[in-house]
């Protein structure tokens, strides 16, 4: 079993190292045991910002816009982390009610958003009236052919 050829006697590499551009018993070059530097150093220094008074203007406009959709009932604002212990107020609980009072204005947005609630009343009220329709029918006949008896059946 022994000298299966593991484990013992020199190592050898499995390719050809003088094709990779090494000559026999020449040193490898020294592992790198540092970082590559955060920034690459550059020849060039930037160009300086644009200044003047049409520059000054995009910026005051910017801020403007930025400003505006802020105060917007539609932004959303990043929730601010609380401390590990805190205690429920009455002001605490009127922003909950202030937020979920806030409705959108539904003509801005698609109708696929708007959330809707299909309730079983508005179905009652067509069938009702189909009924009540097919009642005022059956007295119409009724007074032409002047019979005493009638048939209503009631869904909801």
């Amino acid at each position: 079993m022994a000298g299966s050829g593991r484990g013992r006697g020199r190592a050898a590499f499995t390719f050809n190292i003088e094709a990779i551009g090494f000559a026999k018993g020449a040193s490898l070059p020294e592992v790198v045991c540092k970082p590559p530097p955060l920034f690459p150093s550059t020849d060039n220094k930037p160009v300086p910002l644009k200044t003047g008074e049409g520059e000054d203007y995009m910026l005051a406009l910017k801020q403007d816009l930025r400003g505006t959709m802020k105060k917007m009932p539609y932004f959303l604002a990043v929730e601010e982390d609380r401390e590990a212990i805190e205690r429920y107020s009455k002001k605490y609980l009127e922003i909950e009610k202030e937020r979920a009072a806030w409705t959108p204005d539904w003509r801005r947005l698609p109708r696929e958003m708007k959330p809707s609630k299909k309730t079983k009343k508005a179905f009652c009220r067509i069938v009702n009236q189909i009924l009540q329709q097919q009642l005022e029918l059956q007295v119409q006949n009724q007074k032409r052919q002047k019979a005493p008896s009638l048939k209503v059946i009631w869904m909801c």
